[in-house]
């Protein structure tokens, strides 16, 4: 059995996406992930789908801010070392302009370890940040809040 049919998809009152699994009811979002690496990316866009959340993907960061005003986007989820603008930027564009979006940074390291540039990003507006390697309960449990 896979992952996605372990969920089905049920009505709330609030007519939102939701899934059920294993009697736990969870609330599907649209995510958009902003990571430079091909490889990180799509496993963390498998594991948000393998969720039910609607997933867009972006290579960069002005890739992914169009992509979330575009989508309506609920959740980016933010590599703060990517090439084009570094994703400090990219939180501190996003954050006061779109006060409902929810903001997971994410870090992988740089000179001075990911912690220093993970703790910045909530100092500029994330609202959860996740060092990689990310486990999927921790990607979720961020996304949700």
């Amino acid at each position: 059995m896979t992952q996605r049919s372990r969920y089905r998809r049920t009505a709330n009152s609030f007519d939102e996406r939701c899934y059920k699994q294993e009697g736990i009811e969870t609330v599907t979002k649209t995510v958009c992930v902003i990571e430079d690496d091909e490889l990180v990316r799509a496993r963390i866009c498998d594991m948000l789908r393998a969720s039910g959340h609607t997933v867009h993907e972006a290579e960069s960061a002005d890739m992914g801010i169009d992509l979330i005003r575009s989508e309506k986007a609920d959740v980016a989820v933010v590599d703060l070392l990517i090439p084009d603008r570094d994703g400090l930027e990219a939180i501190g564009q996003l954050a006061p302009t779109r006060p409902d979006l929810r903001i997971v940074a994410i870090s992988g390291g740089g000179r001075v370890g990911p912690q220093v540039y993970l703790d910045l990003a909530r100092q500029i507006g994330a609202d959860a940040s996740l060092v990689k390697p990310i486990s999927e309960a921790d990607l979720e449990a961020a996304v949700a809040g």
